[in-house]
């Protein structure tokens, strides 16, 4: 179990005469030194690296984010330091740990290694953030010794622990108990307050823009760009530039890596020559130059330039697409290469999309001067010398202009619009950040576009009300049931919050985006019938669809009748039971015992569609009971997998804590708490440390996926192990285990009518639990109830101006007007 550091830090270039505690950094709580990681660690002290010695194993404890820094407290000579981070052990064996993370701009590094050249004591400090790892190495690659008195992170997300938080639960089952702290941390890990991430690229008045290890950030200006020569003056100051054209906000493009002569002098100890050979311009298609990811790219070529490229001397890129399929590139007026697009396969992309620029791993370069020009007629298509702060704003490489929620903080640092829906209930039990949530549904508001559609990942860097209609060309609106799914998380975080003062402020926007919703009910079906993809199941007459859609209509009328529109709060319900009707008139599978997938595929069924039809309240009590029995078709591992046309076999299929964190409110709302409680146990254990093998891959945070088969991270070392999509039982345990829940409807908003029912913690075998949420009221509400000789004795304290309902084995007692009750039932 993770245990709460002390938070030691130095806050000047050089050391201190006497340690200073604050409350910003993450410190290690171990540390190895030999040749080799090391699993075991000691309690971390001063350490010394040597070539004898040259590697030391840093352990955090859990997830940690922030701006790396290093104290020296001794050197014998100048030396060079590679520090990887990591979120599972493994990743420090591999060569680029588990990253790089280079497919979108996510302000922080995109490498997860890098490079320091250590010439003197004191404090030395990354410029870019590491947003998530428990582990790190760091390796001594240079002849000397070099002594550390202190490594950590300069923290850019709350140093609070979960039993600190404001939202508690705890019981007598010590696995509940760490489970729900998976949820919480993720939470804290994942969501950032305004101007936390800071801008990755730096501005000079005469030199321009400035990048390092960061992959090309692109311009918003570009987006609907094609068939364009884009011309510009780098200057390397170490290793090389790096820019992309045809590029979509995120995802694969033509990128171009110019590698300078390397010289000798200041060549780091660690350059791969083989992947950057020196003076040449690589060319791939895809986000990298590597596939240590699961994102595939494709190096296309390496070509040669005839003359040294030095550091510190400007050089004059020009790069062509055509309209009839090539591509070229010059430096300094001398073609390099003008190549075909149809002699590289491999290189699907069209010739159309932005233009970026940025750094390679340890590389760093300057960018000025920057124009793109019709290839064809020559027309000046943009024009900007990259030397005034506004580039920021327009690369999206400007600080974070909101608190928000990402989705995670290592990989995915985007706003992912369907992936909140698990975040907005837990920040409600947890750390009950208002400004948080508010902020990620705000920031994914500002990114609507005319049809009503809000992007599905905006990334955190850019000014989404400023330029929306600028990212529709690039494939930030799809995954349509995304829109279903962000509307149900803004009434749960209005259900939890009450905060009714912004609902009303923003309800214009979500009522358009309410309306391009209802226009895409199929007049025929009454189904749900979208075109642009979806993620939790067929998109055109899907079950999980349809059902989702009633869940997020009718959250929608809890809202409007709270605001007093009552009109489109009729509307609303009346579009939901109408497509609750025909889901039950069109995919209820008698025979199957479950709702079909789809109308074109009715012989399947899924998690997603199981659970949404229950938790909707589309399924009558009959239905919901015949797709629970069915349900156990779907048991792999441990979970349940995805749909029933998945194998059981495929060693590659995995359990997505998502898609099962949909399924959760569904067993327990449906009366079934031995199968919520099973689920609970068998897919979120694995995420603890409860043995050698699992402290691995355990960072305290929920996974993003789990194998099937060996319950380790689903995706390798491409996981995401501190995603909070995947911590839903730690809003389930305080609602269900612990029984704290707003009342229903629209009374229930913020808390102001509540219900305590510890029935389904009892049925679970509890004998003791605890919660305690943040009310919109004067105070929290929280319970404190345990079982003794017969009895269950509940205490709970709530606001006065609020009242609830205790309830258990049938009985309901009314409290009001008081700020504590404390009374006992027969569990009998």
């Amino acid at each position: 179990m993770i245990l709460k550091q002390s938070i030691f830090c130095a806050i000047s270039a050089g050391l201190l005469a006497s340690p200073v505690f604050c409350e910003d950094t993450f410190t290690p709580v171990g540390v190895a030194v030999g040749d080799q990681p090391e699993l075991s660690t000691n309690d971390f002290a001063t350490f010394a690296l040597d070539p004898q010695s040259p590697l030391a194993t840093v352990d955090y404890g859990a997830e940690r984010a922030g701006y790396p820094f290093l104290v020296v407290s001794s050197l014998t000579q100048p030396v060079q330091l590679e520090v990887k981070y990591s979120e599972e052990f493994n990743g420090l064996d591999h060569p680029f740990s588990d990253g790089p993370y280079s497919f979108s701009n996510q302000l922080g590094n995109s490498f997860r290694v890098e490079t320091f050249n250590i010439t003197r004591t004191g404090r030395v400090t990354s410029s870019l953030i590491q947003g998530g790892q428990r582990w790190q190495s760091i390796r001594l690659l240079t002849s000397g010794t070099v002594t550390l008195s202190q490594v950590g992170f300069d923290a850019t997300i709350d140093t609070v622990e979960p039993e600190d938080l404001p939202g508690q639960f705890t019981c007598d089952d010590e696995v509940l108990n760490e489970i729900w702290k998976l949820g919480a941390r993720a939470a804290t890990a994942a969501c950032v307050d305004k101007q936390s991430q800071k801008a990755i690229w730096e501005v000079d008045p005469v030199n321009g823009v400035y990048a390092r290890s960061v992959r090309p950030s692109l311009s918003v200006n570009g987006t609907a760009l094609a068939n364009y020569t884009l011309e510009f003056e780098t200057m390397i100051q170490k290793g090389g530039s790096w820019w992309s054209v045809a590029s979509p906000m995120a995802g694969n493009a033509y990128t171009m890596l110019l590698t300078g002569e390397l010289p000798e002098a200041s060549r780091l100890a660690n350059v791969n020559t083989t992947l950057t050979p020196p003076n040449t311009i690589s060319l791939a298609y895809g986000v990298d130059f590597v596939n240590q990811t699961t994102l595939t790219t494709w190096v296309l070529d390496v070509f040669e330039v005839p003359f040294p490229v030095r550091e510190n001397t400007w050089h004059r890129v020009s790069v062509s697409l055509s309209p009839s399929g090539y591509l070229s590139a010059s430096l300094n007026n001398t073609l390099i290469f003008n190549i075909s697009q149809a002699a590289y396969p491999l290189a699907t992309g069209q010739f159309s999309g932005s233009f970026g620029f940025g750094a390679y791993q340890d590389h760093a370069a300057y960018f000025r001067d920057a124009s793109v020009y019709d290839t064809e007629s020559g027309s000046t298509l943009y024009t900007n010398s990259l030397t005034t702060e506004d580039v920021l704003v327009e690369y999206g490489t400007q600080a974070n202009q909101e608190s928000l929620c990402l989705d995670g903080p290592k990989r995915d640092r985007l706003v992912w619009l369907g992936d909140f829906i698990h975040t907005a209930r837990i920040l409600g039990v947890s750390t009950s950040r208002i400004d948080h949530a508010r902020g990620t549904l705000q920031y994914l508001l500002d990114s609507q576009i005319e049809d009503g559609e809000l992007a599905i990942s905006p990334n955190i860097g850019y000014n989404m009300k400023a330029s929306p209609d600028a990212f529709a060309p690039t494939g930030s609106y799809y995954l349509s049931d995304y829109q279903l799914l962000g509307l149900i998380s803004f009434h749960d975080f209005v259900q939890w919050s009450g905060d009714l003062s912004w609902a009303n402020q923003t309800w214009p926007k979500w009522q358009k985006q309410i309306d391009w919703i209802i226009g895409k009910v199929n007049h025929t079906t009454g189904l749900i019938s979208f075109n642009a993809g979806a993620f939790i199941g067929p998109q055109d007459g899907g079950s999980a669809v349809a059902c989702a859609g009633v869940q997020a209509l009718t959250g929608a009328a809890e809202v409007a009748t709270a605001l007093g529109d009552t009109k489109s709060a009729s509307r609303y319900q009346q579009v939901a039971a109408s497509i609750a009707n025909a889901v039950n008139r069109h995919l209820w599978n008698g025979q199957l015992g479950a709702y079909s997938s789809s109308r074109d595929d009715v012989g399947n069924f899924s998690v997603s569609g199981t659970a949404f039809c229950i938790s909707s309240g589309v399924a009558s009590a009959n239905q919901t009971a015949r797709a629970l029995a069915t349900l156990s078709r779907l048991r792999l591992g441990p979970g349940y997998k995805d749909s029933s046309d998945v194998s059981d076999s495929d060693p590659t299929v995995n359990i997505s804590p998502n898609t099962n964190g949909f399924l959760l409110p569904a067993l327990f709302q449906a009366n079934a708490p031995s199968l919520g409680l099973e689920l609970i146990k068998k897919l979120w254990s694995v995420m603890l440390p409860l043995n050698e093998s699992q402290n691995r891959t355990a960072v305290g945070t929920s996974w993003e996926y789990v194998n099937s088969q060996t319950q380790q991270p689903g995706l390798g070392l491409f996981t995401s192990l501190s995603h909070p999509w995947g911590g839903a039982p730690t809003y389930i345990l305080t609602e269900w285990a612990a029984g704290v829940r707003p009342a229903p409807g629209p009374d229930g908003f913020g808390y102001r009518k509540w219900i305590i029912a510890p029935e389904t913690g009892f049925q679970i075998g509890l004998k003791r639990a605890q919660a305690k949420v943040v009310t919109a009221f004067d105070g929290p509400l929280s319970v404190e109830w345990h079982v003794q000789g017969g009895k269950l004795y509940a205490n709970i304290m709530a606001p006065t101006s609020t009242e609830g309902q205790f309830v258990f084995r049938g009985r309901t007692i009314k409290l009001s007007g008081q700020a504590s009750y404390n009374f006992s039932v027969s569990v009998h």
